[in-house]
C-alpha cells in the first residue's frame, strides 16, 4: 500500500469520480477518454492496495476505503485550488502583506485614503501603517522594517541610498480649545499666542524648528510655558482641556476640528504661517517592492496628486 505516491491529478480523478458518480462523467471532467480513466481508476487502486468503489448498472459506489480517500482528495484539491488562486492574488498585488511608516500629515492626508482604496480590492491583505516622527521612521526604514516611509531624511541617513521623491510642504495650523480667550479673533500676531502654554513636539523637531521660524519672523517672543510631547493624543487632551495651544499639520487640525469628530478645537487666524520642510516617499534603492506593495504606493501616488490638483 502505497497512498503516499498518488499524483495530484489522481487525486483530482478520485474527488472527481465520487462528485459524479459514473466513471463516463469523471473521464468528462477530467478531459479525458473512459478508457483511460478506467486506466487511472486501476492505478490509484493498485497504489491503495484496496478496491475503493464498486461498479454497478447505474454507476458506482464507493466502499469505506473509497470515502476515506475521497475526503482526503477534496480536501487536497481545494487546497491547491486556493494555492492557486493565492499565489494569483499576490501577483496580482490583491494579497499579501505592506508595512509603510509616515509622518502625520500624509498619514491623514494620503495613507488613509489609499488603504480605503486598496482594502477595497484586496479585502484580506495585511495592511501596517505606523506613524511616528522621522527619527524613528527613518531608524526602521534602515533596520528593513518598511516598504516605504512617508516622511523625511534625517541627518544620520545616507541620501545616496535612497530614492526620494518629494511631496509637499506641510502648512501648520495652531489648534486651541473652543472658547479659546483668542478663538475668532483674525489676524492674531504670534506675539498674542505666546502668553499661552504650549505643546510642542521635542526641541529640533521639524514642527519645531517651523514654529520656531515663525515667531522669528513675526519678531514675536518664543513661548517660555512649554510641554514637549510627540503624542498626538496626549496633545490633543491637554489643548481640548486648557488654554494650552499646539501646532498640527493642517491635515490633522481639519480632521479635529470638524463636527463629526467632537474633538471640540479650533485653528486659531494668525497673520503668519508655520511651513514644515517638504515630506518625501522614501525607499531603499533598486528596492525590489511585492506586487501588494507597488499597488498601494501606487494607490498613494494617486492622493498625492490629487491633493496637488485640488490645490489653488
Amino acid at each position: 500500500m502505497k497512498p503516499q505516491f498518488l499524483k495530484m491529478n489522481q487525486l483530482r480523478f478520485v474527488d472527481a469520480l465520487k462528485r459524479r458518480g459514473k466513471l463516463a462523467l469523471a473521464a468528462a471532467d477530467m478531459n479525458i477518454t473512459q478508457p483511460a480513466a478506467s486506466r487511472t481508476l486501476a492505478e490509484i487502486e493498485a497504489l491503495v492496495g484496496q478496491q475503493i468503489c464498486v461498479r454497478h448498472a447505474h454507476g458506482l459506489t464507493f466502499n469505506e476505503f473509497g470515502d476515506v480517500l475521497a475526503a482526503r482528495a477534496r480536501r487536497i484539491a481545494s487546497e491547491i485550488e486556493k494555492l492557486g488562486r493565492d499565489i494569483n492574488e499576490v501577483a496580482d498585488g490583491r494579497r499579501g502583506r505592506v508595512r509603510i511608516g509616515t509622518v502625520t500629515a500624509p498619514a491623514i492626508a494620503f495613507a488613509l485614503p489609499a488603504s480605503l482604496a486598496l482594502r477595497a480590492i484586496a479585502p484580506h491583505v495585511q495592511l501596517q501603517i505606523d506613524v511616528e516622527p522621522s527619527v524613528t521612521l527613518m531608524h526602521r526604514m534602515r533596520a528593513g522594517e518598511y516598504d516605504f516611509v512617508l516622511g523625511r531624511l534625517t541627518p544620520s541617513d545616507d541620501p545616496s541610498i535612497y530614492d526620494v521623491r518629494r511631496i509637499d510642504e506641510e502648512a501648520l495650523e495652531f489648534l486651541a480649545r473652543q472658547g479659546h480667550p483668542l478663538a475668532g479673533r483674525r489676524g492674531l500676531s504670534l506675539g498674542q499666542l505666546s502668553e499661552f502654554d504650549w505643546v510642542l513636539q521635542p526641541a529640533g523637531s521639524p514642527i519645531w524648528s517651523a514654529v520656531s521660524d515663525a515667531f522669528a519672523a513675526d519678531s514675536a517672543p518664543f513661548p517660555d510655558r512649554i510641554t514637549f510631547s510627540s503624542s498626538v493624543l496626549l496633545t490633543l487632551a491637554t489643548v481640548s482641556r486648557t488654554n494650552a495651544i499646539a501646532p498640527f499639520a493642517r491635515e490633522v487640525a481639519y480632521l479635529l476640528a470638524a463636527e463629526d469628530l467632537s474633538a471640540k478645537v479650533v485653528a486659531l487666524d494668525t497673520r503668519v504661517k508655520a511651513v514644515v520642510p517638504a515630506f518625501n516617499i522614501i525607499m531603499a534603492k533598486d528596492a525590489l517592492l511585492s506586487p501588494l506593495a507597488r499597488r498601494f504606493l501606487e494607490l498613494v501616488e494617486i492622493e498625492i496628486e490629487r491633493s496637488r490638483v485640488s490645490k489653488p
